[in-house]
C-alpha cells in the first residue's frame, strides 16, 4: 500500500509569505486565519469545540511546520498531548470527511517540497544579491561577501 501524506486543504491561501517573498520557506512561523470568514462558515462552526481545536492546533499549527503537511498520528498525539493515538486517527478521518484535509502520495509530497525548497533557495540568492547591490549603490564600493574567502583555501 502506498504511503499517503495528509495536508491542510488550500494551504497556500493561509500563507502570509508568498513565493517571491524572502521569508518564504517550508516552515512558516505563522499563517493567516480569517476569523470573520471562519465564523461565517457553517462547516467550521458545526464542528464541536474539541474538533475545531484539533483543526486549528492539530492540523494548521502543526502543519505550518512542514508546508501544510501533517506528521504521523503518533507525532500529532505527542505534540497535542493526546494519550490515545486512535483518537487522533478519528479526528483525522473526520477532517478528511469534512474536506479540511487532502491526501497526497509520497511522490507528490516530495515534488511539492522540492519546488518549495528551490523557491526558498532562489529567494535567498536574489535577496542576498539585492542587499549587496543596495550597499554598493549607497557606498559606491564593491562589497565582498563575508564568506567569500572560505572554501577558496584562504
Amino acid at each position: 500500500m502506498k504511503e499517503l501524506k495528509l495536508r491542510c486543504k488550500n494551504w497556500d491561501s493561509y500563507q502570509h509569505y508568498k513565493k517571491k517573498n524572502k521569508n518564504y520557506s517550508v516552515e512558516q512561523p505563522w499563517f493567516m486565519m480569517y476569523g470573520r470568514k471562519l465564523l461565517g462558515e457553517r462547516k467550521y462552526m458545526e464542528l464541536k469545540p474539541e474538533e475545531r481545536d484539533f483543526l486549528v492546533t492539530g492540523c494548521w499549527c502543526i502543519g505550518s511546520q512542514d508546508n501544510g503537511f501533517l506528521p504521523s498520528p503518533k507525532d500529532i498525539a505527542f505534540k497535542m498531548r493526546i494519550d490515545d493515538v486512535e483518537q487522533v486517527n478519528q479526528y483525522l478521518k473526520l477532517m478528511l470527511e469534512h474536506e479540511w484535509l487532502e491526501q497526497y502520495s509520497a511522490e507528490d509530497y516530495n515534488q511539492i517540497m522540492h519546488k518549495v525548497e528551490e523557491q526558498a533557495e532562489e529567494n535567498q540568492r536574489v535577496n542576498g544579491l539585492e542587499k549587496v547591490r543596495e550597499k554598493e549603490s549607497i557606498t559606491g564600493e564593491y562589497i565582498v561577501p563575508e564568506n567569500y574567502a572560505k572554501g577558496r583555501g584562504h
